[in-house]
């Protein structure tokens, strides 16, 4: 194949690789934020109640004077932190670095001030929903310099676009993966159970809070009853008391 085929070959894989990432990234965003509104959706009407039952139950506990025993995994749906707990302030970092890394000012022709402009609205998207991952993995796969097309030979020129496309084959997996993860998480799959229930005519988060509200009443009457039973034989002699002083006399 001749080397001005095999370039073009490479740059429309590329420029197709590209377009195929940018639509994992934004589907990768919408469904972290989905889940996102869906866990505090949860956590307010559900996972409270379930913090309240929880403080009950160590009363009860503190009571009998032993630990509160941990509910079981099916007990309680604990939302998933979708998010990917992250410091604002490293994510604003990085963002800055890689502004500067592919700021299209610093462009070295028109070339690559398309390129630095198409690679800046993925950074700004990345930024947008807050995926350090996404901006880490542009900041290393990405180098400006290497990027110039003044004095690149063919052969440097296959070179460059074969690595790009090994980079953003690279994202492009680990955007898949992540996608995959999240719908195979327990957030995703309430989320689901949740919807579908709907379509029946039914609000499954509200029947969750009703059974929770009504394991915290069993609870709170279970305190009353047994703090009444320890609090009962400190009001006079008990039968068994009296029985020992017969005894002893």
């Amino acid at each position: 194949m001749p080397e001005s085929l095999d370039l073009m070959r490479r740059r429309h894989e590329l420029a197709e690789l590209r377009k195929l990432l940018l639509s994992r990234e934004q589907t990768l965003g919408e469904l972290r934020a989905h889940l996102i509104s869906f866990e505090g959706r949860y956590l307010r009407q559900v996972g409270l109640l379930y913090r309240r039952l929880d403080e009950w139950e160590q009363k009860i506990a503190e009571l009998h004077g032993r630990a509160a025993e941990p509910e079981s995994e099916s007990d309680e749906w604990h939302a998933e932190d979708v998010s990917n707990s992250f410091d604002p302030l490293v994510l604003k970092t990085a963002y800055r670095d890689l502004v500067k890394l592919l700021h299209p000012d610093f462009a070295a022709d028109a070339d690559d001030e398309q390129r630095r402009t198409y690679l800046m609205s993925l950074a700004n998207e990345a930024y947008r929903r807050q995926d350090i991952a996404a901006i880490r993995r542009m900041l290393s796969g990405y180098d400006p310099a290497l990027d110039l097309t003044s004095a690149r030979s063919s052969h440097e020129e296959a070179v460059r676009l074969s690595a790009m496309i090994f980079q953003v084959t690279q994202d492009l997996e680990a955007a898949n993966l992540q996608i995959e993860e999240l719908q195979r998480s327990e957030s995703a799959k309430l989320q689901q159970r949740t919807l579908e229930a709907a379509r029946q005519g039914r609000d499954l988060l509200a029947e969750m809070a009703a059974r929770v509200n009504g394991s915290i009443g069993l609870a709170m009457r279970r305190y009353e009853l047994d703090l009444s039973r320890k609090q009962r034989p400190s009001k006079g002699m008990s039968v068994e008391s009296l029985v020992t002083a017969e005894i002893k006399l």
